[in-house]
C-alpha cells in the first residue's frame, strides 16, 4: 500500500509540475518573476478570444505598461462575472450597486465597485464560497481584528497558483534548482507556513529543509550540511538566531545568496544588522492569507515590493472616502484576487499603510508595479502626546537598531493628564549600556520630543529583560490601556 502511495504522489506531483508557468522559465534569465509574469499574459492571450478583442489584435507583440493594464481589467471584469454568479454575497452586493462587468473599461471605473469589508468575511465565510465543497482542496483559517477567525476555500488549481507564484518569488531571490531552500519558522506559530513552503518546494522541483529550532548550534549545523543557499522565514526569529549565532560563528562563510523576511515587517535596523552578519541581501516579503500568501517580494534593489499583479490587482484608496489614490500617495492597500476560484476576494480592504510604485524597475521589471513597505495596519495606529500618531515600525526602527537588542512590547496608560509610555526590552549584552541606548533611540524620535517638551508625556520608561531560552513570535508591539483616546 505505502509504494502504491508513493507512485500515485509522484504522478501526482509530475502532472501538477505541467501546470506551472514557473518551470518553463529559464534558469538564466535575469529576472525570472518579470519572465514569468509576461509568460502568464501570453498564455493568457493565446487561450481566451475575449482578451484578444479587448485589445484589438490578433498578435500579441511587446506587452508594455498599456496591454498589462488591459490584462488586469479583463481579468478583473472576468473575476466579476464569476462572483456574480456564484457567490452570494458579491450576487446581493453587486445587485444593489448595480455592478455591470461590461462597464469596467478603465482604472477608473474600478470605483464603480463596492469595497469588500473583512469582518463580513469573518462573519460569514461561506457565503463568499465560489464552487462545491467536493472542489474545495484546503481550507485556511486567519484571525480577524473582530476576533473572529476568516475562513478561506482553496480549489487544487487555486493552490498550484501559489506554488507558482512562490516558486517564481523564490527565482527571483536568486534560488536555483540544485540549490537549497533554509525555512525557517517556529513551530509555535499558529498556522505552519514551513508545510506550505516546502510541498510547493517539492511540487516546482526545488530543493528545501525545515528548521524549526531555536538552537542556533543546530540551525548553522543544517545549513553547512544542506548548503543553504537562500533562507526564509519569521522575521523575529531569523533576526533571534543571527544576534545569537554571529558571535560564535563567521555566518557570511555560508557563502548565503538572500535571506526573505515574511509574516513580519522588516524594519531598516533589523535589515542592517542581518545583511552585515550574513553577508547578503534580505528582501522583505509581504502576503495574507486571504490572497493566498505569496502577494509581493523585494527585489535586490530593495526600493519597493514587486507585486505579482499577473494574479492580483492592487490599488491604494483614501481610508476615510473610498476613493482611489495615484502612485506615489499613501493610502490603504486594495486587494482583488484575478485568479482564485474557491473563494476569490475582489477590492478587499487590507488596512495596511502604502503606497503604489509603478514600473518600470532598475532591476529589469517593466511591466510590474511596487508597493512602498507596508508601515502597519491603519487599525495599529494611536496617538500619544499632542496628537501624535504611531505605528509600531516606528519603534521598530529605533529600538531594533541597538545592538543586541531583539523584541520589544510597548504598554501605554494614562494615570493623568499626560501618557505614560513603558517599553519592556528583551536584550543580550551589558543590560545598563542596552538601557542608555535605547532610551538615547526613543528619546531622540520627534514623537516622543514633541510630548515630552509639551509636558503630555511622563518620562519614558525602559525595563530591560535577559533573553528568553524559548522563542515566542513577536509579542504584539504597542497595547493601549487608556480609558478612552482618539483613534
Amino acid at each position: 500500500m505505502g509504494s502504491r502511495m508513493s507512485i500515485k504522489t509522484r504522478i501526482a506531483i509530475a502532472y501538477a509540475r505541467t501546470k506551472l508557468s514557473s518551470r518553463k522559465v529559464s534558469e538564466d534569465v535575469e529576472n525570472p518573476l518579470h519572465e514569468w509574469v509576461q509568460l502568464k499574459v501570453r498564455n493568457t492571450f493565446k487561450q481566451d478570444e475575449d482578451f484578444r478583442k479587448a485589445l484589438g489584435r490578433s498578435k500579441l507583440g511587446e506587452i508594455d505598461r498599456a496591454v498589462f493594464e488591459e490584462y488586469q481589467l479583463h481579468r478583473f471584469r472576468k473575476q466579476v462575472a464569476y462572483v456574480m454568479e456564484n457567490s452570494y454575497y458579491y450576487q446581493r452586493k453587486y445587485a444593489e450597486a448595480g455592478v455591470v462587468p461590461e462597464r469596467i473599461r478603465t482604472m477608473e471605473d474600478l470605483d464603480q465597485v463596492p469595497l469588500t469589508e473583512p469582518a463580513d468575511l469573518a462573519e460569514e465565510p461561506f457565503l463568499f464560497l465560489c464552487v462545491s465543497q467536493s472542489r474545495i482542496a484546503r481550507t485556511f483559517s486567519t484571525s480577524g481584528t473582530s476576533g473572529k477567525n476568516k475562513r478561506l476555500f482553496y480549489t487544487r488549481e487555486d493552490l498550484l497558483n501559489i506554488i507558482d507564484s512562490i516558486a517564481a518569488a523564490l527565482r527571483s531571490a536568486g534560488l536555483k534548482s540544485n540549490e537549497t531552500l533554509h525555512i525557517m519558522f517556529p513551530a509555535v506559530v499558529a498556522w505552519d507556513p514551513s508545510l506550505m513552503l516546502e510541498s510547493a518546494c517539492k511540487v516546482a522541483g526545488l530543493k528545501s529543509v525545515v528548521c524549526s529550532e531555536v538552537d542556533v548550534d543546530e540551525q548553522v549545523r543544517v545549513m553547512r550540511e544542506r548548503g543553504t543557499r537562500v533562507i526564509i522565514g519569521l522575521t523575529s526569529f531569523i533576526y533571534r538566531v543571527t544576534v545569537l549565532a554571529r558571535e560564535r560563528y563567521d555566518l557570511r562563510s555560508l557563502g548565503l545568496k538572500a535571506i526573505i523576511c515574511s509574516s513580519e515587517p522588516l524594519s531598516e535596523a533589523v535589515r542592517r544588522e542581518m545583511e552585515e552578519a550574513w553577508g547578503c541581501k534580505c528582501l522583505s516579503q509581504y502576503g495574507m492569507t486571504e490572497m493566498g500568501l505569496a502577494t509581493a517580494i523585494e527585489c535586490h534593489e530593495q526600493t519597493g515590493l514587486h507585486i505579482n499583479e499577473a494574479d492580483f490587482l492592487v490599488e491604494v484608496i483614501d481610508p476615510d472616502s473610498g476613493k482611489r489614490l495615484p502612485p506615489g500617495e499613501e493610502g490603504e492597500l486594495v486587494w482583488t484576487s484575478l485568479s482564485f476560484q474557491g473563494s476569490p476576494l475582489l477590492r478587499y480592504r487590507s488596512y495596511d499603510i502604502s503606497h503604489y510604485i509603478p514600473p518600470p524597475c532598475p532591476c529589469g521589471h517593466l511591466t510590474v508595479g511596487k508597493i512602498g513597505k507596508p508601515k502597519g495596519r491603519r487599525d495599529a495606529a494611536t496617538k500619544i502626546g499632542l496628537g501624535e500618531r504611531i505605528f509600531p515600525v516606528l519603534f521598530d526602527e529605533a529600538i531594533m537598531q541597538v545592538k543586541g537588542a531583539l523584541n520589544y512590547q510597548l504598554v501605554i496608560d494614562k494615570p493623568s493628564f499626560r501618557d505614560r509610555l513603558h517599553f519592556t526590552v528583551e536584550y543580550s549584552g551589558d543590560m545598563e549600556r542596552g538601557r542608555r541606548e535605547v532610551m538615547e533611540a526613543l528619546t531622540s524620535l520627534d514623537e516622543i520630543k514633541n510630548g515630552l517638551d509639551n509636558d503630555l508625556l511622563e518620562p519614558i520608561e525602559v525595563e530591560m529583560r535577559e533573553v528568553s531560552k524559548d522563542f515566542t513570535p513577536k509579542m504584539k508591539p504597542i497595547i493601549d490601556r487608556r480609558q478612552s483616546y482618539d483613534n
